[in-house]
């Protein structure tokens, strides 16, 4: 009797194999009623038949492509299965394409990352060197730094501030950052005033979505230093090796973080950092 019922099925184990699932997986679905067995005998053994092929080739089909087995149940016994197909893959789709859009963003901050570090000693060697540089057009949001007396906690704080304003899952905080200074304070006796962090926009987001300011391309004069943005001396000297070389400065000075705190060591307590000002 046993073997009548059984005639023409398909047993478990064969079904797993055939489909490269283990047996546990094929009783998962049949609790969850994604696939349930043709006949399941008084032993419990459970058989499939031939008809349910189709159906378990969907299920793994879709559940490869990340859709959830909930998901994959409501669409499969749904009056319109091809269209409700057909949406779940649309919006799988969506969710990929944003995903490898999110790991090329982590990609491109691993390399920017990667190359600072495999450059910072040449960079150093180069401390307190003025020359001239070309850099393309940059736009980054801004916050003020909001005191005239600042230290690295207040100074965090405001890049803090820079870096909130941007979608955080969009930026990661390594992201290119620093400091805007107000050329026409740096000379006075309150060189901070009309100072802020900023933080660079990155090219896959628009500039449009954001208050931000823009850094014109152009030629700047450059110098590596290894000291805090609050601290001008670096940008003062700077100016007055322009001004040697009758070099007219155009816009307020930037001074671009490279490697930051995390970086600190016995010998150096300071930010290592490139000062710009573009040449009118």
């Amino acid at each position: 009797m046993a073997e009548r019922a059984t005639e023409g099925l398909i047993k478990i184990s064969e079904m797993a194999k055939l489909h490269g699932l283990s047996r546990q997986t094929l009783v998962l679905y049949d609790k969850n009623d994604l696939l349930k067995p043709a006949y399941i005998s008084e032993t419990g053994y459970r058989y499939y038949s031939i008809e349910q092929v189709p159906r378990l080739r969907s299920i793994c089909f879709l559940k490869s492509m990340g859709i959830p087995l909930a998901t994959i149940r409501e669409h499969l016994d749904g009056d319109d299965h091809a269209g409700l197909l057909a949406t779940a893959l649309q919006n799988r789709r969506r969710e990929i394409e944003a995903q490898i859009a999110d790991l090329q963003r982590q990609e491109q901050s691993a390399l920017e990352l990667e190359q600072h570090l495999a450059h910072a000693m040449t960079m150093r060697k180069n401390i307190d060197v003025p020359y001239v540089e070309w850099f393309p057009e940059r736009t980054a949001v801004y916050a003020p730094y909001g005191a005239d007396m600042m230290d690295s906690v207040r100074l965090h704080l405001a890049l803090m501030t820079a870096w909130d304003k941007l979608d955080h899952r969009s930026v990661p905080p390594s992201s290119g950052f620093g400091s805007l200074l107000s050329r026409a304070a740096v000379g006075t006796d309150a060189p901070l005033a009309g100072a802020g962090s900023i933080v660079m926009i990155p090219p896959q987001l628009d500039p449009a979505r954001y208050e931000h300011v823009t850094l014109p391309a152009g030629e700047y004069a450059t110098m590596y230093k290894v000291g805090m943005p609050y601290d001008v001396g670096p940008a003062r000297r700077l100016l007055a090796w322009m001004g040697e070389r009758g070099y007219e400065p155009a816009g307020d000075i930037v001074d671009i973080c490279i490697q930051d705190a995390k970086y600190y060591d016995k010998d150096v307590q300071a930010d290592f950092c490139r000062l710009e000002i573009r040449i009118a």
